[in-house]
């Protein structure tokens, strides 16, 4: 029977139903599902039905899902696969916290409702786009996209202590109740994944259907993060406590995933029903794993829009002009340096003794920038987003943003290039600057699963370090002996300030009688409670206890990468101020957009949307959105 029928067509046999709004009697039965039978029951009485009315509705909701089952025209060998009802269900609550009204918010001038709708249009197999929201301003756009709306969500489950499984549940209720409708798959989509390519959605589809799984769930691929997360109390730190993602995952521990939003897939087909008790009959037939089935995303299209640096990097992703092309050498040879020792903004820290310090701006080899982080879906999109390693970032290349901040902050300190590739001897040349190399690699890196090692050095690494490292200078006396600054040449949103900053800190430590190495930290671009395994099965593997909101997460920090400094020592001395002996390094916060390792141009994007927001001193709003909210 059609959704579009008035309501009083569609209502079941019982006479009572009318004298409760559709809205209300789904609510009733989502509570009572949902385990709040005793809230369902309440809302029955408030209306001036009798109790029993509830469980006359979940009754005729069982009985709707059995004659869907029970057809034999229905079933999975009769159906022929054109003929699938395959629904998707959009959410866009309108009172989201981040962002507010953030579904109506525009990316190239389209809004994100807007967006997935056409996105999930655009798939084959998708039989109806429903939109699930509390917002009359979105129902309306999304009618005006071509999406239904049949309901305004309650607003008891748009709050921000409801859940989203809540919302969920409800439109599955709805389809039950009101139209008596059993999709053979049934999509929750996102509003807020614009980089989601829609193949992605008919893929998973069609896998879910072949592996004759009963669910699945997108994770992402993780950017070029650090996975060592630590906390931050009154400027000292410590490792995360025990639950947590392992500091250094070994080569047997498996990939780790971002948790993703972007849809998740329900299979309402016959088999998955078969009654527990009936199993034991089934030996020639596996039941399913009872874990959703992985779908794996790229990192680009796992974004969610959940902060305006969010919305900005979506913006820059997807806007017309490239905004961060590939640097090559010639790039860096036409590049005009910044004047050394350049005119310092007020307010900015006074320079430091670094009479004992040198800097070392660490520069990937070539051809080993590490995995690539977009997966190409088709030809087109694959060579609209190559990686890096190097980007031109506001028109610069990246190495070179990096030591005109070298020149700005420290103009008297020894600087040298280190690494063999062609970029690092571009910029080494350009400069006047001596170019070191680490062939072969110094035994406590060698080893190292990292496309390049200093964003992951362990603890043990620091220390052993200290010693390794100038011994790689000994052809430079003016390196020789000295605390060493190592600088990631893929940190182009480093300012001068924060490099003054850092030192200052790292060498007021010292001073202080602390021998242990330093190293940059800055809140997690990824949280540590979001991060999934898949196992030998396909599944994702969920950690219990997760709040569903990011915005509820305890504050995660991570070490960036983007600056350490090596103690010129050695000494692995636990005897400063506030220091964690287990944690190895001393921490000294920077930025979040300061410690951006550009390494693509999502890095690239969020880097610039994250400068924007904390007032970098040249970047731009207008430059890091390209466009007007």
């Amino acid at each position: 029977m059609s959704a579009q029928q008035p309501a009083a067509q569609r209502l079941p046999h019982f006479p009572d139903a009318r004298q409760m709004p559709d809205e209300q009697r789904v609510l009733a039965v989502t509570e009572s599902w949902l385990g709040r039978a005793d809230s369902g029951v309440r809302r029955v009485l408030a209306h001036g039905l009798p109790s029993s009315a509830l469980y006359d509705w979940i009754m005729d909701c069982g009985q709707v899902r059995h004659q869907r089952l029970s057809d034999p025209a229905r079933r999975d060998v009769n159906i022929p696969r054109a003929d699938w009802d395959v629904v998707a269900v959009i959410q866009a609550r309108g009172g989201s916290r981040g962002v507010p009204r953030k579904a109506l918010r525009t990316v190239n001038g389209v809004p994100l409702i807007a967006r997935a709708i056409e996105a999930c249009r655009s798939v084959g197999s998708i039989t109806r786009v429903m939109v699930n929201t509390d917002c009359p301003d979105i129902a309306a756009a999304a009618r005006a996209a071509g999406a239904d709306v049949p309901f305004l969500r309650p607003a008891e489950l748009a709050t921000d202590a409801a859940s989203p499984l809540d919302a969920w549940v409800f439109a599955q209720v709805w389809m039950l109740l009101v139209e008596r409708r059993v999709p053979d798959f049934l999509l929750s989509v996102s509003a807020t994944h614009p980089c989601l390519h829609p193949q992605e959605m008919q893929r998973a589809v069609d896998r879910l259907a072949a592996a004759n799984r009963p669910s699945l769930q997108t994770v992402a691929r993780l950017p070029a993060v650090s996975l060592e997360f630590l906390t931050m109390r009154e400027g000292a730190g410590a490792p995360l406590p025990d639950g947590g993602p392992a500091k250094d995952n070994g080569p047997d521990d498996g990939e780790q995933y971002l948790q993703c939003g972007a849809f998740s897939i329900t299979c309402n087909r016959p088999y998955y029903h078969v009654q527990p008790w009936f199993r034991p009959h089934m030996a020639d037939v596996p039941a399913p794993p009872v874990e959703p089935m992985a779908h794996v995303l790229s990192a680009r299209q796992g974004v969610d829009i959940d902060e305006p640096w969010d919305l900005a990097t979506c913006r820059l992703l997807l806007g017309g002009d490239d905004p961060f092309p590939p640097c090559a050498p010639a790039d860096v040879a036409a590049h005009q340096p910044a004047e050394t020792g350049a005119h310092l903004a007020p307010g900015m820290p006074g320079m430091p003794d670094v009479a004992n310090l040198a800097c070392v701006v660490v520069l990937p080899p070539d051809g080993q920038e590490g995995p690539r982080e977009h997966h190409a879906t088709d030809a087109a999109e694959a060579t609209a987003d190559p990686d890096g390693p190097y980007l031109r970032i506001a028109g610069i290349p990246a190495p070179c943003r990096v030591v005109d901040a070298v020149r700005t902050a420290l103009p008297h300190m020894p600087l040298a290039v280190c690494g063999d590739g062609a970029m690092a001897r571009a910029v080494a040349q350009r400069y006047g600057l001596p170019q070191f190399t680490l062939s072969p690699l110094p035994e406590f890196l060698a080893n190292r699963r990292a496309a390049w090692p200093v964003p992951l050095l362990t603890a043990g690494d620091l220390a052993a370090g200290s010693a390794a490292w100038p011994g790689v200078f000994s052809d430079a006396p003016e390196f020789s002996g000295r605390d060493i600054l190592c600088i990631d040449g893929r940190a182009a949103l480093l300012d001068a300030a924060t490099l003054l900053a850092f030192v200052t800190s790292a060498l007021a430590t010292a001073n202080a009688g602390c021998g242990l190495p330093a190293c940059s930290v800055s809140p997690a671009p990824v949280h540590p409670a979001h991060l999934k395994r898949v196992d030998g099965a396909g599944s994702v593997i969920s950690a219990p206890g997760v709040p569903a909101r990011r915005q509820d997460l305890p504050e995660a920090w991570c070490r960036d990468g983007a600056l350490t400094l090596l103690r010129a020592g050695g000494s692995t001395s636990d005897d400063g101020p506030g220091q964690s002996a287990s944690l190895g390094y001393h921490p000294i916060p920077i930025g979040r957009a300061q410690a951006t390792l550009a390494a693509s141009r999502l890095d690239a994007a969020r880097g610039m949307a994250l400068a924007a927001h904390d007032g970098h001193p040249d970047i731009t709003p207008q430059s890091a959105t390209g466009n007007t909210p």
